[in-house]
């Protein structure tokens, strides 16, 4: 047996009675949504002859947790801290969730919400305690013109509550691209809900959601108590991203010029000032330990194994230039870092992130950390080669923003293109002065590609508050 949601956008009012009492039971606090209804309208007036004619609409959709066939929350998540009931139903276990926030992004409907006060990740959970009870969910007992209801499926056949359900669509057997908007057409998670469609979700209009500000998810600012933001909900991300990145970056490139105590050491503080960012970043911390529980499926469990092995090899690396004055274990930390900025990249592929899941993501981490690990280690003195390389890396950078082009941030794409600009502008005068010059050089260069892979970071994380759901 298994549970779904029915609902009947056809004669929805729009009360909200259902997003209510989800809330009321749950005690969720201001701005956490568990339940949403969407407000969508389209169409206009055209004027014929001399009469008006219209085709504007407006329906209602009332969404939570869809409990899907294939949730991809439960495969991502990496303390592995969903529950899939035997029912179909699924939950979070609060006691292992660090409030990452990485399953409200893979969740191609919004679902999992991030509860400032419990400071982990929440979502509906279909009320089975009140199943378990024999009674209904908090939100079809609300609802006043039963339009929301719920159904259960055994081999196929629909177990319903005195409602037909005969009209109603079993999203689950309809392939993403027909479900109706604001649903994601590319979904492929088999959403149990059936829908008895509004005649407004049929036609071929352009159809706008209304209510965005009421539903979408709250930011959350958790790096060091929320005292810090720079507008977009994953602050402490940037930071390390970068960090890490520019020092997987100076390990490489660390193979084709003199390692230095002073580089190890600062490859070693870059890796672990990231480290202590993403820490930050969670919202359980004592939950942290957890992380490594999902490396089946989980590509942010990869991701953190990687952070603890490029770790290991520098700290082995390390030891050995301290003990035995050699770098044999040098390729291997190369290595690591290099398999960190590849996880790295794939902890953003997923279908519900359309403009992360695209080769463009890896090839844009693997680039922030050529420029910036050249960049860094520009003052031990580089060769031509080098400067020419990281002339060409900007270049490949500059047509990527100008490539990904929004209106929506047109000023922050326009700083970034400059900084590179004049960053390559500096790197070819470079090519024509004396190399005892080149340290003096470089020292205007370093902030300009350090403010342009900051404002690229920040245009990369702010595409998590454009979804429709």
């Amino acid at each position: 047996m298994t549970y779904a949601f029915t609902f009947d956008a056809s004669a929805c009012s729009g009360c909200k009675a259902c997003q209510i009492a989800c809330k009321d039971k749950n005690n969720l606090p201001t701005g956490v949504l568990w339940r949403r209804v969407y407000e969508v309208s389209g169409g206009s007036w055209q004027k014929q002859d001399e009469t008006w004619a219209t085709d504007v609409f407006a329906y209602n959709l009332s969404i939570a947790c869809n409990h899907c066939v294939h949730p991809k929350c439960v495969g991502v998540c990496p303390t592995d801290a969903y529950v899939v009931r035997p029912d179909g139903i699924v939950y979070i276990d609060e006691s292992k969730c660090m409030g990452c926030g990485y399953c409200a992004w893979a969740c191609p409907y919004s679902a999992p919400r991030y509860n400032p006060e419990l400071r982990h990740m929440t979502k509906c959970n279909f009320c089975y305690d009140n199943l378990d009870a024999g009674l209904s969910p908090a939100c079809v007992a609300a609802c006043p013109l039963r339009v929301l209801d719920f159904v259960t499926i055994d081999d196929g056949q629909w177990t319903t509550n005195g409602l037909s359900s005969i009209v109603h669509r079993p999203l689950w057997e309809i392939p993403g691209a027909e479900h109706p908007f604001p649903l994601p057409v590319f979904s492929r998670t088999q959403p149990h809900l059936a829908l008895q469609p509004h005649a407004g979700m049929l036609n071929d209009l352009e159809k706008t959601v209304t209510n965005w500000e009421e539903i979408k998810a709250p930011v959350p600012n958790r790096l060091i108590g929320g005292a810090l933001s720079l507008g977009v909900q994953e602050n402490p991300l940037v930071a390390f991203t970068l960090l890490v990145q520019m020092a997987a970056g100076m390990t490489v490139f660390s193979m084709f010029s003199p390692l230095t105590n002073l580089r190890l050491i600062a490859i070693g503080i870059l890796l672990g000032l990231g480290g202590m960012f993403s820490f930050f970043h969670l919202g359980t911390k004592k939950n942290a330990w957890r992380a490594l529980n999902h490396l089946n499926k989980s590509w942010l469990s990869r991701e953190i194994l990687m952070v603890g092995l490029f770790g290991l090899s520098w700290l082995a690396l390390t030891a050995e230039r301290w003990f035995l004055r050699s770098n044999f274990t040098l390729p291997v930390t190369a290595l690591c870092g290099l398999g960190l900025v590849h996880a790295m990249g794939q902890v953003y592929r997923f279908k519900a992130a359309p403009t992360w899941n695209t080769w463009r993501t890896n090839a844009a981490f693997f680039l922030s950390a050529a420029v910036l690990g050249l960049t860094a280690i520009q003052f031990s003195g580089q060769t031509p080669w080098m400067w020419s390389l990281l002339g060409v890396l900007l270049a490949a950078e500059a047509w990527l923003t100008l490539s990904a082009w929004n209106s929506a941030h047109e000023t922050v794409y326009r700083l970034r293109v400059g900084c590179i600009a004049l960053g390559m502008l500096g790197l070819g005068c470079g090519l024509f002065v004396p190399e005892s010059a080149w340290m003096w050089l470089s020292l205007p260069i370093f902030p300009l590609i350090l403010l342009e892979e900051v404002t690229g970071r920040w245009l990369f994380y702010d595409e998590t508050n454009r979804r429709c759901l």
